[in-house]
């Protein structure tokens, strides 16, 4: 809590703009919803603001209250709200998975297969991509492939986070929070117009946890949370056809959780070790120091929204820059045999212009071009020595793309395409060896679909696309020599049709798919590769299932949101997979079972690798239950209740098949006092109330298996005061 100190006066200034006055009282941050006369949800899933009813896309769409009352308060979190969703970690790295689509690929300049726009500016960082939510506007969470209308790795789905824009209505509030492991979490948000064109906001948080789990090498908590990000935006609005936005932040994160990694059923070459100490539960570990995930990020966008008339003009310039320094204990115990410290730096520069047309339902388009600049360096360093391995890779893409929608009556014809150019250069340098590589990748991605209205509230549509995760490069020393592999792109060809309806508070949504998945990446440990990972193509998968979801206000105030999500996904051809058995004692770690060898651990034949078994990540049932109620007091005041609840059915950390997630159910519930005005709120909240023990994360290598676990149960009171 050292920040601490600074971050109350900051809060307080932030307060300030709602002792500001305007000229016109008019808010620019209102979502088209306002030009409605409903309480339609709105997206901008096909570039324009549109009816979540009437968007032949799978989307879960989320205000800001929505997740606040279902306990939402950081990216992880979202897999308990959206099917088909599971917002992965791998050990420092985002890889969000939907639908069965998700990477495990972590080195220097990879991207997740699931794109994360904020504010319509891509995130390219995975480690970056673990974020704190605050001024939340709304997320839209978009399935199957998204290649022609969002671009670049895009093959799972997309993830649209949108903040709260400036608004010329003085506003703000101020929110604390405390609770287990001395979890602090303070945040404010003001905004007010300076003139009658122009108008400023500033976001702030601050976030600190002492950790849930004990080192018993250093007597220290880990699996602690520290967080603080600043984000302001300027919005000049000189004419009702011209609208800029400035936007500039700064972040700083540093968390543990997904390296306190304890040793998993004893299966460790190092664990038995003379000197070793045992873990005694699954709240602790016994690690030589205390892991360290580290992540410091700076942004700034420039927006600008130009109606011409026929078409509105948009472009977004964005720059990013996250450094990040990891540190992780490799063989999991308190003796002093294995460390790696991992620097690296990622800068972006990002352009990307829209054409959207106006007016006409019968006629619909847009076209767009997107230029990406990415340069990411990477480095290992084993033990605190010198360098171990040190890679750089630069990505320079161009897409141009577009669609049309051609209205028939109540039938609509849709038909996309965005054309992928991305060169890379890649650079590995290990010890005396180095080595250069480049080469670029082409594609074509079109979307085909139809629409049919069946009444103004509802429609069915069935659509057709095909997803481009781009190709990479990977480094291994193979018997003594330096070797560069080309891994070559991922792609997809989706399926999907379903069923809308919306009206006011309530919608309903059902959906069906089917993925051919091909050249998927995979990173694994490979004994062969100096004891490191090794990044190749590795399988085909076929993916089907559904997704159904529903909210409605069952009476007035009382809101109800339930969602259930099937996943069938199989490997149709994986015999690359690496596959591990436990040699068990005296020697414990993990056996590589080559191809046609006697797996121990089954009794049967390694004959086709991973080929049959289920995707990673990707549970075959899902569900989740939120409500939330307020009743209304006699003098003015109220109480609120929310709760939910997420359902998780077992699924595998690899391909093998043999680390297994059992299925489990988070609870979480908040009850709050809203004094007379609706300004100031005290609530008691708990999260995780079964207490159910899971995995954030699950690795195995040769040397054995480790697990990081989830938060436990959790409680606390919060207050929130809005003017």
């Amino acid at each position: 809590m050292k920040k601490l100190g600074w971050a109350l006066p900051a809060i307080c200034l932030l307060a300030v703009p709602a002792a500001a006055q305007t000229t016109d009282g008019t808010s620019t941050g209102d979502s088209a919803a306002a030009d409605d006369g409903a309480d339609d949800i709105i997206v901008t899933a096909q570039r324009r603001a549109e009816r979540l009813t009437d968007v032949p896309i799978s989307i879960t769409a989320l205000n800001g209250d929505a997740l606040e009352a279902a306990g939402i308060r950081t990216s992880e979190d979202l897999s308990s709200a959206v099917p088909g969703l599971n917002f992965a970690t791998n050990g420092a790295f985002a890889q969000p998975t939907v639908r069965g689509i998700g990477t495990t690929v972590s080195s220097a300049g990879s991207d997740a297969n699931v794109a994360i726009y904020v504010d319509g500016v891509y995130q390219p960082s995975q480690i970056g991509n673990f974020s704190d939510l605050v001024d939340l506007e709304q997320i839209e969470v978009l399935k199957g492939p998204q290649g022609t209308l969002f671009g670049r790795n895009a093959t799972g789905g997309a993830i649209r986070i949108t903040t709260r824009a400036p608004s010329f209505t003085p506003t703000a509030t101020l929110s604390a929070s405390y609770g287990r492991f001395d979890d602090v979490r303070l945040t404010a948000y003001g905004s007010t117009g300076i003139t009658d064109t122009l108008a400023v906001s500033m976001a702030f948080l601050y976030s600190d946890d002492e950790g849930y789990t004990r080192n018993i090498a250093t007597g220290n908590r880990v699996s602690d949370l520290n967080a603080l990000s600043l984000r302001g935006k300027l919005l000049f609005e000189p004419s009702d056809s011209v609208k800029l936005t400035l936007s500039g932040g700064h972040a700083e994160r540093r968390s543990g959780a997904a390296f306190a990694l304890g040793v998993l059923n004893s299966n460790s070459t190092s664990v038995n070790l003379p000197g070793s100490v045992k873990a005694g539960g699954p709240r602790e570990v016994s690690l030589t120091f205390d892991p360290v995930i580290n992540v410091n990020s700076d942004q700034a966008s420039l927006t600008g929204e130009f109606d011409l008339g026929f078409a509105t003009l948009s472009s977004i310039s964005s720059y990013q820059k996250t450094k990040t320094y990891l540190v992780t204990d490799t063989d999991r115990t308190n003796l002093a045999i294995g460390r790696a410290d991992l620097p690296g730096t990622q800068e972006t520069y990002a352009q990307e212009l829209n054409l959207v047309s106006n007016g006409s339902d019968s006629f619909k388009w847009f076209l767009g071009v997107f230029y990406y600049n990415d340069d990411a360096i990477g480095a290992t360093i084993v033990n605190q020595g010198p360098i171990f391995n040190a890679t750089r890779l630069k990505t320079e893409a161009v897409a141009p793309f577009g669609e049309v929608n051609i209205g028939l009556g109540n039938l609509t014809l849709i038909g996309g395409l965005r054309y992928n150019y991305e060169r890379k250069d890649y650079e590995i340098t290990r010890g005396a060896l180095a080595i250069e590589r480049n080469k670029t990748f082409k594609n074509l991605t079109p979307r085909l679909g139809l629409r049919y209205a069946l009444t103004p509230s509802s429609n069915i549509y069935a659509t057709w696309s095909r997803g481009f995760k781009s190709g990479l490069f990977d480094g291994i020393l193979a018997s003594g020599a330096l070797v560069v592999n080309a891994v070559e792109p991922e792609k997809v060809s989706a399926f999907e049709a379903g069923y809308k309806y919306g009206r006011g508070r309530t919608s309903f949504s059902i959906a069906g798919f089917h993925y051919d998945y091909s050249n998927i990446q995979f990173q694994a440990f490979n004994p062969n590769a100096g004891g490191l990972t090794q990044v190749f193509n590795a399988a085909a998968a076929e993916i089907y299932g559904g997704e159904i979801e529903v909210s409605t206000e069952l009476f007035p105030d009382f809101n109800v949101r339930a969602s259930a999500a099937y996943t069938h996904s199989r490997y149709k051809n994986f015999p690359t997979a690496t596959i591990f058995c436990p040699r068990g004692a005296p020697t414990y770690g993990n056996a590589t079972i080559p191809l046609g060898a006697l797996n121990p651990c089954t009794g049967e034949i390694n004959s086709d690798g991973a080929t049959g078994n289920e995707l990673i990540r990707t549970p075959e049932f899902t569900a989740s239950l939120a409500a939330d109620y307020r009743v209304e007091l006699a003098r003015g005041d109220a109480v609120e209740l929310s709760g939910s609840a997420y359902y998780s059915g077992r699924f595998f950390w690899d391909p093998g098949n043999r680390l297994k997630e059992g299925a489990y159910v988070l609870l979480n519930s908040e009850i709050a006092y809203v004094f007379p005005g609706d300004q100031f709120r005290l609530s008691l909240w708990g999260r995780n109330l079964a207490n159910e023990l899971y995995a954030l994360y699950q690795p195995e290598s040769a040397a054995g298996d480790s697990v990081a676990y989830a938060r436990p149960r959790s409680f606390g009171v919060s207050a929130k005061l809005s003017f």
